[in-house]
């Protein structure tokens, strides 16, 4: 995809899919694309940023620590998510830190300059709504989960969300996601095989229906 042009690449972007070439090419000129090794940081918490950015390859993982400095995971994002909008819209540092679980690659875009020229147009205002408020479902889900849930629920509701993200990511990696040791993620896991909840495939592990 990233040997696409711009245009091209922006075309395949949720945002932008009902903008006229003319508008494609004005966008182009605020936009640039970024690549990014499998571990490296996108942004870490209490940093901010003048640029929406926008997944176009890879898994990203958004994280932030507690008080113990246990890592608590806020959500997996592939292409094409919007990442962390709510604060870079608001102007504010960031809660959370961004990881590349996989190597990708973003566009970053002008935010003034976006602004300026097409947060009025109500498509791209209708689809950043509903992004923010999957942000907000995201959040009162993980709260629960943190909270209330036992480590078995946690695999479930892992495996549920994030079943094409499960794919790219090994085992261990997926434990220090939700804050398990890979003892115990292993351990539940075959716990929850053995009781048929979940199946191991060619893919990976997948949820009973």
């Amino acid at each position: 995809m990233i040997s696409s042009s711009l245009s091209d690449i922006l075309k395949q972007i949720y945002l932008f899919s009902s903008m006229e070439e003319e508008e494609l090419e004005r966008l182009t000129q605020i936009c640039s694309i970024h690549h990014h090794k499998k571990g490296s940081y996108l942004f870490m918490q209490g940093e901010t940023s003048e640029h929406l950015l926008i997944l176009l390859e890879g898994v990203v993982s958004v994280f932030k620590h507690d008080e113990k400095g246990n890592e608590i995971l806020i959500g997996l994002f592939q292409p094409f998510s919007l990442l962390a909008e709510p604060a870079i819209l608001k102007g504010v540092p960031f809660p959370s830190t961004a990881m590349f679980k996989t190597d990708g690659a973003v566009v970053k875009i002008e935010l003034e300059q976006f602004r300026t020229l097409f947060l009025r147009n109500p498509h791209i205002s209708y689809e950043i709504i509903q992004s923010l408020l999957d942000k907000i479902q995201l959040l009162q889900h993980n709260i629960h989960l943190n909270i209330a849930s036992s480590a078995k629920e946690k695999i479930i509701y892992f495996y549920q969300k994030n079943q094409d993200v499960a794919v790219s990511l090994k085992n261990y990696e997926i434990a220090s996601l939700l804050s398990m040791t890979p003892e115990t993620f292993s351990r539940n896991v075959k716990v929850l095989c053995q009781e048929g909840r979940l199946f191991k495939t060619e893919q990976g592990y997948t949820v009973s229906s």
